[in-house]
């Protein structure tokens, strides 16, 4: 219904022109390019793979250096809050200003320079971290007033630097004293070791060095030119001095900012470019004629003809027809209004239609708008989450990003909607006249969210007959779909006549066994067997136990629609108890009503778009839809650093 219609098309030119003819296509936008490596009958006639082109690593290796040099430079751009970036957004490019302005920038000595300037700051701090480390050696030994010279062995005085964990030192100072000539000398100590400097005589080195081994002395080198204390603050001198100089270097990315939109316009043009050249591995080629096959839309196919013409006239050939609908290889692009499109993405996130199937995005908008509005149901709510998208949509946006903002602004509409239905605002905090008071017309909203439910479904079991009706198969739609009709709306309309005493009980209730008897009879009517035929439709039959959850599941309508009710009206009643009790309390009472109603916006927002999530793929789509499609994929990549305008 909304999915764009194609023609499928086989480009013939000489092998030689590969990168013009690709040029050409890119340019000319919405082209889809088949693989044709898959394609076994192709491959046995003896056609070649054709690799990629040479040149495409030196732009995969461009766009490394690039991406690097961005990630050293923005740091250092000027910053601004978040709400300003978002409003300034992206730059704004169309693709033909991208392609043309893109390939004349020149990014060598930038990133060279960038990189040397990059390279000696990591030096520099890897120096700082040695500095670092020599510090942290030497910290435990502040207190030592000798230097590495001065404790070094002599011919009759021996040294010895170490440490021994704490506990251990009492004892091991009682047994070193009862040698003559040998000093232990407490220098330093952290959370779990003694450090120690030890000197003694040649005669007792051994019965001293016993002793430390005792007490697991574990023995370490002082390295220092000047006495420990000295040589850190020396040290500590060189990290200043380092990040000093430091400090100067980033000044010169600062003075090299200004590049980083020239940069970002080579990486947005490269990456074009490595798309490009990276479809050359689904063509195939013989030995001087490349073949290439793909899909344009079909209101596109005139002026693609056209364009070949005017850009190749007689260099190659063209087959163009319009695409077989039962061909699974044909992509599916979709194409709805401003507002329907907003919606694609539920879509997108469930599964991408097949190119002969319907587009269910018109079917599921109007009743998602509908159901997510019913699960917030408050008026302030609603002009909040509109007066804030409508600020947003101001904002220099990428295009993606803009349909997703669209999507919660029309949303907003039906929140308000709502929230008049049932008089809510702010949970209550404004006394405001609704048609529905959900708290004490529950009965009522019960049975509109189960209507609603029962529409939702019927649609899409409508929709499943449809498509069998379009396809040449009234017979099976009137089997598979009209027998639930049958079966569904006997079983509603009895239990209605039963609850509200209506005239026709009776009969509703044949009917309904009579739709029983159909699906038993004739949905299993594949089966090979009589039996196995009545054991199918017998099965089949068996799933009108899940048509009943299915409608119980949209008493979510109404439960979170009441719950989001009764948290605002929780918040207000604390807020009101808090501001009775003087200023401190009407201050805390305006904190706790403006953080628990965004709050509770914030999680019914939340709530809501989940639940009617689970409503459209289960109970919705469920009834009729499949999916499997192949999405249509431009010859083009996304951009990531600036906006292509149409």
């Amino acid at each position: 219904m909304a999915i764009a219609k194609m023609h499928h098309f086989k480009l013939y030119f000489l092998r030689g022109h590969n990168n013009e003819f690709l040029d050409f296509l890119q340019d000319f936008g919405d082209v889809h390019i088949n693989n044709l490596t898959n394609d076994g009958d192709l491959l046995d006639a003896g056609l070649d793979y054709l690799s990629e082109p040479e040149e495409i690593l030196d732009v995969k290796d461009e766009l490394a250096r690039i991406e690097s040099v961005i990630g050293i430079l923005s740091p250092y751009q000027e910053q601004t809050g978040k709400i300003q970036a978002l409003k300034i957004g992206n730059k704004n490019y169309s693709y033909a200003d991208l392609m043309e302005n893109g390939a004349k920038i020149e990014i060598n000595q930038i990133s060279k320079n960038v990189n040397d300037l990059q390279y000696q700051i990591e030096e520099k701090e890897k120096k700082i971290q040695d500095l670092k480390e020599e510090i942290s050696e030497l910290r435990p030994w502040i207190n030592l007033k000798l230097s590495s010279r001065d404790i070094s062995d002599s011919k009759n005085i021996k040294f010895a630097t170490g440490y021994v964990l704490s506990p251990q030192f009492d004892a091991l100072m009682d047994d070193v004293r009862k040698l003559e000539y040998s000093l232990v000398e407490k220098v330093g100590e952290d959370e779990k070791n003694t450090y120690l400097l030890a000197l003694t005589t040649v005669d007792e080195k051994e019965d001293l060095m016993e002793i430390l081994r005792k007490y697991s002395f574990f023995e370490t080198i002082v390295k220092s030119s000047k006495s420990p204390a000295k040589d850190i603050k020396t040290k500590e001198g060189d990290i200043n001095e380092l990040r000093n100089q430091i400090d100067k270097i980033k000044q010169r990315f600062s003075d090299s900012v200004h590049m980083l939109d020239d940069l970002k316009l080579r990486y947005e043009y490269l990456s074009q470019v490595e798309k490009k050249y990276s479809q050359t591995n689904n063509f195939l080629a013989t030995k001087n004629v490349s073949i290439v096959d793909g899909y344009i839309k079909s209101s596109d196919a005139k002026n693609f003809e056209d364009s070949l013409d005017d850009n190749f006239r007689g260099s190659y050939y063209l087959e163009i027809e319009e695409a077989d609908k039962n061909d699974p290889n044909v992509p599916t692009l979709l194409e709805n209004n401003k507002i329907i499109s907003a919606f694609e993405p539920i879509t997108d996130m469930y599964a991408t239609p097949r190119y002969n199937e319907i587009d269910p995005t018109p079917f599921l908008a109007p009743f998602y708008w509908f159901f997510f509005g019913m699960m917030i149901a408050d008026i302030a709510y609603g002009i909040l989450l509109l007066i804030g998208t409508s600020v947003i949509l101001k904002f220099n946006l990428s295009d993606s990003t803009r349909k997703n903002i669209r999507f919660f602004h029309y949303l907003s509409y039906s929140t308000i909607i709502w929230g008049l239905i049932y008089g809510s605002f702010f949970g209550g905090i404004i006394d405001f006249p609704g048609l529905l008071d959900p708290s004490v017309d529950y009965i009522a909203v019960l049975v509109i969210a189960i209507a609603l439910g029962t529409v939702h479904m019927f649609l899409g079991l409508g929709l499943k007959a449809y498509v069998m009706i379009r396809d040449g198969n009234p017979l099976d739609a009137f089997y598979d779909v009209g027998s639930w009709f049958i079966v569904l709306l006997g079983a509603l309309y009895m239990i209605l006549a039963k609850v509200l005493g209506l005239p026709g009980g009776n009969i509703a209730k044949y009917i309904m066994i009579a739709g029983m008897v159909l699906i038993v009879l004739f949905t299993g009517r594949d089966a090979k067997t009589p039996v196995g035929r009545f054991a199918s439709g017998a099965y089949n039959l068996y799933g009108i136990s899940s048509w009943l959850g299915d409608f119980v599941s949209y008493l979510r309508l109404m439960a979170l629609g009441l719950a989001g009710g009764f948290i605002a009206l929780a918040i207000n009643m604390i807020g009101g108890t808090m501001a009775s009790s003087g200023i401190i309390g009407l201050v805390f009472a305006v904190v706790l009503f403006l953080g628990g109603q965004i709050f509770n916006l914030a999680l019914s927002a939340l709530s809501a778009y989940v639940h009617t999530l689970r409503l459209t793929f289960v109970e919705f789509f469920g009834k009729f839809y499949e999916g499997g499609g192949k999405k249509f994929e431009k010859l083009r990549n996304e951009t990531k650093y600036i906006n292509i305008k149409k």
